[in-house]
């Protein structure tokens, strides 16, 4: 559990998701508009951390880290028009959930974090600390990318 914000751990648990799982082909899908869901996930995962880090108690940083990352973990654009994609909001919890899984072993933190994300549009609250945080900065992020459509997050894409 760490009681500060290390910029560099974020980044390195960043480097080893990236080089060991899907999650760089996010790039290839839209997100809140403009937004990429890759720069969403980095961008509510850096977020999540900063504020955990403000609010100064005890945090699973890398838990936290790694439930942000893939809490959007789906392979379709959610904002193409497809019946098969209705109600897309309050499914793709658990579609991210699975999906993470079949590429990493999960922490109970982790998974709570992915499945647990669009509370309260979903009936099942975060049941830890680390996942209401994520709950939170994830809402914000959203509605930052859907006003800031041009060039959201400018020194994170830089990293991305």
């Amino acid at each position: 559990m760490a009681k500060h914000w290390d910029s560099d751990a974020f980044w390195r648990h960043y480097t080893d998701l990236i080089s060991g799982s899907n999650l760089g082909s996010m790039a290839g899908y839209p997100q809140h508009g403009n937004t990429c869901r890759l720069l969403h996930s980095v961008a509510v995962a850096y977020y999540s951390c900063r504020l955990a880090a403000l609010l100064g108690g005890r945090f699973h940083m890398r838990d936290m880290t790694r439930g942000a990352l893939f809490h959007d973990y789906f392979f379709y654009d959610a904002q193409d028009g497809d019946p098969a994609h209705k109600k897309h909001w309050s499914r793709h919890p658990d579609i991210a959930w699975r999906n993470a899984s079949k590429e990493l072993e999960l922490t109970g933190i982790e998974a709570d974090i992915i499945r647990t994300h669009m509370f309260p549009l979903t009936p099942r609250p975060p049941k830890y600390r680390e996942g209401a945080v994520v709950t939170l900065v994830d809402k914000g992020c959203s509605v930052y990318e859907f006003f800031k459509r041009k060039r959201p997050y400018p020194k994170l894409a830089g990293r991305v």
